[in-house]
């Protein structure tokens, strides 16, 4: 059994619960993406932590409503992998121009795309 907790300033904000392996970790980083939003939150500003019987990934940037979202669980070393890719992977984007080259969530182009327009 796995439960999801989000947290606001320290006040539970959000929980859900999930039956299977994979549905918590799903379901972990859709949390992370709808709390803790790219859009909002800088990559930089982000703190992930696990051990074998939690996962957190929390907002770090010192604004006025700090959230967490935490899962609670039997957390696997496939499971901390795989979390952290995911997360790492909502900071990227593909080039519009090239649709090969990953770039920067600030960004809508690739430099090498950007030198030619």
């Amino acid at each position: 059994m796995y439960e999801l907790l989000v947290f606001e300033s320290n006040s539970l904000y959000h929980s859900k619960t999930s039956e299977s392996e994979y549905n918590a970790l799903s379901m972990f980083v859709e949390l992370c993406r709808e709390f803790i939003s790219p859009e909002y939150v800088a990559e930089s500003e982000t703190c992930f932590d696990s051990s074998s019987l939690h996962m957190s990934y929390a907002d770090c940037s010192g604004g006025d409503k700090p959230m967490l979202v935490l899962l609670i669980g039997t957390i696997t070393d496939e499971m901390r992998s795989k979390a952290q890719e995911t997360l790492k992977k909502m900071y990227i984007r593909i080039c519009e121009d090239c649709n090969a080259a990953e770039i920067p969530l600030n960004r809508s182009v690739c430099a090498e795309c950007a030198g030619y327009m």
